[in-house]
């Protein structure tokens, strides 16, 4: 119900504009928790193209607590990353020392563009604030639209992106398959076991998307079909025969 009143703000109601084209994916988290990852490409006259474009839609800063309260407590509930690296050692994130989604994020004092993948989002340097048990601030905020965050009351981020890459990784998800857990089977009282029978990769599925599929809820959507086409080099034209 979420997802589909969701879409609807965006497709329908142009939350963002006019949305030419579309593809949403349903992914699902080793503890079964489903989300979606959704693409969208804007017409002409809609395109976020310039910072101000950019700052209307996306924010990575901390609401006022006094001035909107409700969206303070939202977005230091469900859009605060980690934390990660000195603060904890051992996020999930954390590889060689380093967080693989790079936080914490420079302090910035107004929104830089990139044309090679996501902006680099207004930043300003403020105050901490108590989050948990750690003391957090700008740096640590998953980028976000207020508008989808005081309704939808959840995770969503919200990113500007003008790479293909962006194309890649959402097809990444439509096509990588199902999840897949390896089990190993031990006899310790066994000296000589075969390593290849005792080892069994199989298909993982939680109870939340067993659930899914029995009811035939979509995994996947797009709003255009996509076509291939064929590459040939000169006068090396496929050729159709038809009988007779």
């Amino acid at each position: 119900m979420k997802l589909t009143e969701l879409l609807d703000d965006i497709i329908k109601r142009n939350l963002f504009g006019r949305v030419i084209s579309y593809i949403y994916v349903i992914e699902f988290q080793k503890r079964g928790l489903p989300h979606a990852h959704i693409l969208l490409t804007l017409d002409t006259y809609s395109k976020i193209r310039t910072k101000d474009d950019i700052d209307k839609y996306v924010s990575a800063e901390l609401p006022d607590p006094i001035a909107d309260p409700t969206l303070f407590q939202i977005i230091t509930r469900c859009m605060i990353h980690g934390p990660c690296g000195t603060l904890n050692p051992n996020s999930p994130c954390m590889r060689e020392g380093v967080c693989t989604k790079l936080y914490p994020k420079e302090f910035r004092e107004k929104t830089e563009e990139n044309i090679n993948g996501y902006p680099m989002y207004q930043r300003k340097c403020t105050e901490s604030v108590r989050v948990g048990r750690h003391d957090l601030d700008n740096r640590w905020v998953v980028p976000y639209n207020p508008w989808l965050s005081k309704k939808f009351n959840a995770h969503i981020n919200v990113e500007v992106c003008a790479s293909i890459k962006s194309v890649k990784y959402l097809y990444k998800y439509v096509y990588k398959g199902h999840d897949a857990a390896s089990i190993r089977f031990e006899n310790k009282k066994k000296l000589d076991h075969d390593e290849i029978l005792s080892l069994l990769d199989s298909r993982y599925v939680s109870a939340p998307e067993a659930m899914w599929r029995l009811n035939e809820f979509n995994l996947s959507e797009k709003s255009h079909t996509v076509v291939r086409l064929a590459v040939h080099l000169p006068d090396q034209q496929a050729i159709v025969y038809q009988d007779g």
